[in-house]
């Protein structure tokens, strides 16, 4: 009986350890862990940085168009209109004195 029993025990030792084994072959090696860590971790960078109100684009977009269009106006008023000091006066009615 104590045969048996140091056997019995000697079985369940030897089918835990190739268990573990079998276990241990299915999990990744270090390296390939590492790695789908790093791009998951990139992945969820990338979805942060997206603007996902398009509110947000629309006020940037015109934040940016402001000083180009001010610019713009600027330099169609004011310096386009020195290069005509003198234009004709249409609008007005000439008086001659006598």
């Amino acid at each position: 009986m104590v045969q048996q029993d140091q056997a019995e025990r000697l079985r369940k030792l030897s089918q835990q350890q190739q268990e573990e084994t079998i276990m241990a072959t299915h999990l990744p090696s270090r390296s390939e862990y590492h790695k789908k860590k790093r791009e998951a971790a990139k992945k969820k960078k990338k979805k942060k940085r997206k603007i996902q109100n398009p509110l947000i684009k629309i006020l940037a977009f015109i934040f940016l168009l402001l000083p180009i269009t001010i610019g713009l106006i600027y330099y169609y008023h004011v310096l386009h209109s020195e290069e005509d000091p003198v234009k004709d006066d249409d609008h007005f009615e000439q008086v001659e004195f006598e």
